[in-house]
């Protein structure tokens, strides 16, 4: 696992056009990932990035044996493709955490999910920085509006928080669950309200 560049090796950095990592990555045929530790101001989190965008990220804490595992889970394999992507959403990460970024630009790289899973994530993204949604209304924005159950146990199981916010799907009775630790979604929906 890499550890976050320092400045002037961030200055350094050739920058490859995405095309280019995107078209090797498609020469392995499975979903293979670069491993990068971000510092932010709320600790240390870990992000797992293809050439095509995030495809997991690790709250503070992670052990290495959890990075291993999901990896593991999802069949990833380790390759340097992702460097340039896990870079770009570090730095967006940290401005987020900072209240500074509401929108992510890095795209996320969910290819490895199920069609279903893909469609409920896909409708995430689209729900605004700061507001909150139910998961019924999530399972109707999706286009499986009697799937609301199976859409929380995909949030459950969300690979990639914060920039697919899971964090911002709520029980119709109260917060509910997610795939975060405890605390971070109430942490992540105060930092939202305070920063809109």
């Amino acid at each position: 696992m890499e550890m976050w560049p320092t400045t002037e090796e961030l200055e350094n950095i050739v920058q490859m056009p995405h095309a280019y990592l995107e078209a090797k990555a498609s020469e392995y045929g499975g979903t293979a990932v670069h491993d990068l530790e971000v510092p932010t101001y709320a600790g240390t989190f870990t992000l797992s990035a293809s050439a095509y965008g995030v495809a997991c990220v690790f709250f503070p804490g992670v052990e290495d044996y959890d990075v291993t595992e999901r990896h593991d889970k999802y069949g990833f394999a380790l390759a340097s493709w992702g460097r340039q992507r896990a870079i770009e959403a570090g730095l967006e990460l940290m401005g987020y955490m900072l209240g500074e970024i509401r929108h992510f630009e890095t795209p996320v790289d969910l290819g490895f999910l199920t069609p279903f899973q893909r469609d409920v994530m896909g409708a995430l993204v689209s729900v605004p920085y700061g507001e909150t949604i139910t998961y019924g209304e999530l399972a109707r924005l999706a286009g499986h509006p009697t799937k609301a159950r199976a859409v929380g146990n995909v949030m459950r199981h969300n690979p990639a928080p914060i920039f697919v916010p899971c964090h911002r799907v709520v029980a119709a009775s109260g917060l509910g669950g997610w795939s975060g630790p405890h605390g971070w979604k109430e942490w992540l929906l105060e930092l939202e309200a305070k920063n809109r």
